[in-house]
C-alpha cells in the first residue's frame, strides 16, 4: 500500500506524486517533513498529519491515518475472494520509498552516498508535537546542515573517545531529541498497522493469519553504521547511538510483535541490503559500511520479539551474471534452519525486461530451488 510518490530515489524512472487533494492540504498546513534550511520533501505526509482532521472526505474531513485506512479498505474489498488466495501479503507504507523512516536524504536535492542526510523535523506539524512531547521549539543546534556531511563533521555526531558520554547525542538536548524522533516514527508505525488492522475487519477478510499478513519495511541505512554515532540512522529516525543500549531496530520489532498480536495475524520485518557483504563497499572506507552487520543486529531483534524477518536487494544487479548476489542472499535466507532465524521471504527488487532472458530465468529458477 504506497503513501508516498515514487521518483526521486534511487532507481526510480517514472514519477507518481501524492495525489493533489492530499498534497495541497498538507503543503498549506505545514505537514509536510521539512529540513532546517527549508528543504521539504514531498516523498511522503509528515507523521504529524496523522491525527489532523483536514483532509477531504465524502462528508467533512478526515485524519491522514483515516485515509490510508480507506484506502487499504477499498483495496482489499477490490480484491474480494484473491485476499488470502492470491494476495498474501499487505506491505503496509510508512513513509519515503514506503519505508518506517524520515525523507532524511533526498536525491531529488543533491544528496549523494554516502551523505548521512538531514534531521526532517522542522515542519509545523513536527514543532509542534516537539513542542507539545519534548518541551522543545526546535531541535537542538549542531545537527547536519549539508546532507553530504560526514559524521565527524557534524558537531552533534563527532565521536569523543576519552569520554564518550560527553558526545552531543548522548546527552543533553541532542539525546533528548533523537530518542523523541525515534519514538514518534515507532509510534506512527503503530497507528498506521492499527488503521491495517481496521480496515481487514471493517472489510471482513476472514482468511487465517498464516494466509494474508501484513508487513512492514525497514531501510538498511548500512553506512556510518560503525561509526559511535550511527549518524545516517539517527537523522532517519533510527536511534542506536543514544546511550549503549539504544537499539532501533529492537524497538521496531517489538512495536510489530505488539501490532501483531492486535491484528491476531503475523507482521514482517522487512529489511534491504541482502545482497551485501561487509566488503561490498570496501572502496569507499570512509563510508563505514556494514551491511551484514547492521542485518544480524536486525535478525537477532526479530528473533527476540518472535517477529518473522524477510528481505530485499538493495541496489540492482543483473541475474545472469551475479552469482555473488545469489550466494549471499542465500547465506541470508537460511533455509536450512528449523529456527526463527531462517527467513520468511525475499523481495527481488528493481528487476528489468532483461529479468525474461533465457540465462536469467535460468539463475533464478537455481536460486529458488537451492533455498
Amino acid at each position: 500500500m504506497s503513501f508516498h510518490q515514487c521518483g526521486g530515489n534511487v532507481g526510480d524512472s517514472v514519477s507518481f506524486p501524492i495525489p493533489a487533494w492530499c498534497l495541497d492540504k498538507a503543503r498549506s498546513s505545514g505537514l509536510l517533513y521539512k529540513s532546517k534550511s527549508g528543504v521539504i520533501s514531498e516523498d511522503c505526509l509528515s507523521l504529524s498529519a496523522d491525527h489532523e482532521n483536514i483532509f477531504p472526505a465524502k462528508s467533512g474531513t478526515r485524519t491522514a491515518l483515516q485515509c490510508y485506512q480507506d484506502f487499504m479498505a477499498a483495496f482489499l474489498k477490490a480484491m474480494g475472494s484473491h485476499v488470502g488466495s492470491t494476495i498474501c501479503e499487505l506491505q503496509v507504507g510508512m513513509g519515503p520509498c514506503g519505508e518506517l523512516r524520515y525523507p532524511s536524504y533526498l536525491m531529488s536535492h543533491g544528496w549523494n552516498w554516502p551523505g548521512v542526510g538531514l534531521i526532517m523535523a522542522y515542519d509545523s506539524g513536527m514543532l509542534k508535537m516537539l513542542k507539545e512531547e519534548a518541551g522543545m521549539d526546535a531541535p537542538p543546534e549542531g545537527f547536519p546542515e549539508d546532507q553530504n556531511a560526514m559524521p565527524d563533521a557534524v558537531p552533534m555526531f563527532q565521536a569523543k573517545a576519552a569520554d564518550p558520554a560527553s558526545t552531543g547525542f548522548r546527552c543533553g538536548k541532542g539525546k533528548e531529541f533523537l530518542e523523541w524522533y525515534s519514538k514518534v516514527l515507532i509510534r506512527h508505525g503503530q497507528e498506521v498497522l492499527a488503521e491495517a488492522t481496521a480496515a481487514v475487519k471493517k472489510v471482513g477478510v476472514s482468511c487465517p493469519a498464516e494466509s494474508f499478513v501484513f508487513s512492514v519495511k525497514v531501510s538498511g541505512l548500512h553506512w556510518h553504521v560503525t561509526h559511535p554515532s550511527r549518524a545516517t540512522e539517527a537523522c532517519a529516525g533510527y536511534n542506536c547511538c543514544t546511550s549503549e543500549s539504544a537499539d532501533a531496530y529492537m524497538e521496531i520489532a517489538k512495536m510489530l510483535g505488539a501490532s501483531a498480536k492486535t491484528a491476531k495475524r503475523p507482521v514482517l520485518f522487512n529489511f534491504t541490503c541482502m545482497e551485501m557483504t561487509n566488503n561490498s563497499n570496501g572502496g569507499v572506507p570512509h563510508a563505514l559500511s556494514a551491511p551484514e552487520d547492521l542485518i544480524a543486529q536486525v535478525r537477532k531483534a526479530c528473533i527476540f520479539h518472535c517477529v518473522p524477518l524477510a528481505g530485499e536487494n538493495a541496489l540492482e544487479f543483473d541475474l545472469a551474471t551475479s552469482d555473488w548476489a545469489f550466494e549471499q542472499m542465500s547465506k541470508q535466507i537460511r533455509s536450512f534452519s528449523p529456527g526463527l532465524d531462517m527467513m520468511h521471504g525475499l523481495t527481488l527488487l528493481r528487476l528489468s525486461d532483461n529479468f525474461v532472458r533465457p540465462a536469467c530465468l535460468q539463475q533464478l529458477g537455481a536460486f529458488t530451488s537451492k533455498n
